[in-house]
């Protein structure tokens, strides 16, 4: 099932939805609820483009009633066969997912995300306990990621955590002024991103066995096959 959304469509059914494309939606304020965004098992492409207005991708918890967030406050955000995700051209979006979808983004491959003027992260953290310095987490499947035109964007993902991609096989970072996560190769050609503040990544990059990838986060377009 696939649907592209613009100002005039109308209410639909969501379960089995396989691929979701809003273009120019430009009183839309947020895409979905978080008992919405449980029932998209099924999604597999999701494609945002000059959506002006949207703020959030899933509404915060919040900003939910009391009433209606009582038992779904308690449930994980899951897309467990979402493969791409495409973000362009919207202007006052500030973050795409909480933090705690990311384990549960296991088949997730490309991740494009472009000229969205205001974005600050990538992934936010939100309602979830302190974690360990340095706790590792891992994008299996992810080959592809861009990050363009993006002057707001500080971090990819929360303080904290050390990001392992194994399967990246393409990094594009352009005009990103701000973004404090470094990338880099160690020896067996994995990709690791940690933040850091940006004073540090060329004294990092000596003492480490590891090649930093962006250290001055204005262009680069790295092949790893």
């Amino acid at each position: 099932m696939r649907i592209i959304w613009n100002d005039f469509a109308q209410v639909v059914t969501l379960e089995n939805l396989t691929t979701l494309d809003l273009r120019v939606c430009k009183k839309l304020r947020y895409i979905f609820s978080p008992t919405m965004a449980r029932s998209l098992s099924h999604l597999v492409n999701l494609s945002i483009d000059w959506c002006e207005e949207i703020e959030r991708l899933i509404l915060a918890n919040d900003q939910i009633s009391s009433s209606s967030s009582s038992n779904a406050g308690l449930q994980p955000i899951s897309f467990p066969n979402l493969t791409k995700i495409t973000i362009t051209n919207c202007g006052n979006l500030k973050s795409l997912f909480p933090f705690g979808s990311v384990p549960v983004l296991p088949k997730l491959e490309c991740l494009k995300v472009k000229k969205n003027s205001k974005l600050e992260q990538v992934f936010e953290l939100e309602d979830e306990p302190k974690v360990v310095a340095e706790e590792e987490m891992k994008f299996d499947k992810l080959e592809k990621l861009s990050l363009k035109e993006l002057p707001s964007l500080i971090h990819f993902y929360p303080k904290g955590y050390h990001f392992a991609l194994p399967a990246l096989e393409y990094l594009k970072v352009r005009n990103c002024p701000k973004l404090t996560t470094s990338f880099s190769i160690d020896s067996q050609k994995f990709v690791h991103c940690e933040t850091k503040t940006p004073q540090l990544l060329k004294e990092d990059a000596i003492e480490e066995p590891v090649i930093v990838l962006n250290e001055i986060f204005d262009e680069e377009i790295c092949n790893f096959q």
